[in-house]
């Protein structure tokens, strides 16, 4: 007897029935009804394939372990706070933020100038006579002084790199400073020290006549830029960092040694290198100095001036 909803085909000897399902698929839902059964599903009472009850304890848990994660790094963060204030003591007065003490390699220092520091790039460049191209570096050095008015104090030590307009034009003058590290301190180059044999010739004289110093020492990077520079005057003179301030106190000031680049030739890009020299290490700061001539950039704005013709 055959199946309700099936065909057997004819047969023969040499082959068996063949048997054909004619079953009707129920019809498939719209994907909107499927949605809105699965945002909540009233015979199942379901919403969003869980049970309230089900939602209730998530949240619950989602809430426990919020707090947990917010007590656990709170007590991180007071702890790590805790343990800077007691290595480094009082820091009310300071006004360096803590992470600055951190950033440079404890077997060395970093050196700011100002103002190669205006910048992403440490360059000092203006046009010869042109007083608004190094307006921005003038202000940049007052601001400078401003923020730090006891080293204005002990800046008459500093000659004309002292005082606006820090010899922009003709002189162009860099403040450089050590920057203040936690627990950075050297001994003093000495004529036994692994790096006196590199040290310049008027460093390692300085050195001869203080030996309880830092020197700093600048020249061009390149034996091009040596011959292009002419001269590098320093204040003081000789240019050198008292060792007994190191490691420094959070509220000190740290003096500053100026350069001032005096006879260099317009017109063409110097590399300038300065080297703090101490034993076992020197640390470097690099700029560049270009002075457009004032034929050069009369010329250029004539031929600007041509062209729009």
């Amino acid at each position: 007897m055959e199946k309700f909803g099936e065909f057997t085909g004819p047969t023969t000897s040499k082959n068996k029935p063949q048997v054909v399902d004619l079953a009707i698929d129920p019809p498939k839902e719209p994907f909107w009804v499927k949605c809105i059964r699965y945002a909540h599903d009233s015979q199942a009472g379901t919403y969003c394939g869980r049970t309230g009850k089900s939602w209730i304890l998530i949240i619950i848990y989602a809430i426990i372990y919020l707090i947990f994660l917010s007590t656990y790094t709170m007590i991180f963060l007071y702890c790590s706070i805790l343990i800077i204030k007691t290595r480094l003591g009082d820091t009310s007065q300071t006004n360096i933020a803590l992470f600055e003490l951190f950033t440079y390699p404890e077997t060395g220092v970093g050196l700011t100038g100002t103002p190669t520091n205006l910048n992403d790039y440490p360059l000092i460049w203006y046009r010869e006579g042109v007083n608004n191209d190094y307006e921005k570096y003038i202000r940049a050095l007052d601001a400078m002084f401003a923020n730090h008015r006891t080293e204005r104090d002990v800046a008459g030590n500093l000659g004309p790199c002292a005082k606006s307009p820090y010899g922009y034009g003709d002189k162009p003058c860099v403040i450089i400073k050590i920057n203040k590290q936690y627990k950075w301190a050297e001994s003093p180059l000495e004529s036994t020290s692994p790096q006196a044999g590199n040290a310049p010739d008027e460093v390692q004289k300085w050195m001869q006549v203080d030996s309880k110093k830092y020197w700093l020492h600048c020249s061009g990077y390149h034996s091009y830029d040596k011959e292009h520079i002419g001269n590098i005057q320093y204040y003081p003179d000789p240019p050198g960092f008292d060792s007994k301030l190191f490691p420094v106190r959070m509220n000190a000031t740290l003096p500053m040694i100026a350069i001032q680049i005096v006879d260099f030739t317009y017109g063409i890009s110097l590399a300038i290198q300065c080297k703090l020299w101490y034993d076992k290490g020197v640390s470097t700061l690099n700029f560049i100095l270009y002075v457009m001539p004032k034929q050069r950039h009369t010329m250029t704005r004539t031929i600007a001036k041509n062209m729009t013709q």
